[in-house]
């Protein structure tokens, strides 16, 4: 087990942004501000929303309202990213798929990169906002901020993973993201790229064995 946990906290440690459209002005302010996320109640992104809500609305008074919509009630995070652009939603909280928008964000997909939390800091401050925020803000898109979305753990029911090659031939759910995929796919395993809702039904049907 020692070896295990050590494989999952090297390779899962990533962060997850919230990124805002930048054509959004005060018209949309003067109503409701919508912040998109697929996170279920009680979940690291509804926790996350909803403090940010309280915050701004404070800050806001009678101007306008963020009001957070969790459990992909908005749709799941590649349509947030679109009714960002459309102008349908202000605020979403995208994890592993913004390595669709630009290549750079699959730094964050990389086995045994990240050390730490410092080491995540340094990364964050000297690599992030200097070189990576600029390459979405290119694609249309405005970061607010930047923080760690937890350690990723690898559960299944068919045998003990302890080392990279024991996940070979093993089915495997993953994020949206395309290194990811390829990751999984360079130690053998089968990766098929799931939305989080729909990961329950797929462990019930046997679509997949494995969840990270």
């Amino acid at each position: 087990m020692k070896s295990l946990k050590r494989f999952v906290v090297l390779f899962s440690l990533i962060v997850f942004v919230v990124a805002g459209f930048v054509g959004i002005h005060s018209k949309a302010q003067a109503l409701e501000i919508k912040f998109g996320h697929v996170g279920n109640p009680g979940s690291l992104f509804q926790i996350c929303v909803d403090e940010f809500a309280k915050r701004a609305n404070y800050r806001l008074g009678d101007k306008a309202t963020v009001v957070g919509y969790g459990a992909s009630q908005l749709g799941k995070d590649r349509e947030l990213l679109r009714k960002l652009k459309l102008g349908t939603i202000t605020f979403a909280l995208p994890s592993t798929v913004m390595s669709s928008v630009v290549d750079e964000f699959g730094l964050f997909e990389m086995p045994y990169l990240v050390k730490n939390r410092n080491h995540m800091r340094k990364i964050r401050d000297q690599v992030f906002w200097p070189k990576i925020e600029p390459a979405v803000h290119a694609k249309g898109y405005k970061i607010i901020a930047v923080w760690e979305n937890g350690f990723r753990n690898i559960t299944n029911n068919v045998r003990s993973v302890n080392v990279p090659s024991d996940l070979k031939d093993l089915k495997l759910r993953t994020p949206k993201g395309a290194w990811r995929v390829k990751m999984f796919k360079t130690y053998g395993a089968n990766p098929t790229p799931m939305a989080f809702s729909e990961v329950f039904v797929a462990l019930q049907t046997g679509l997949n064995s494995f969840v990270t």
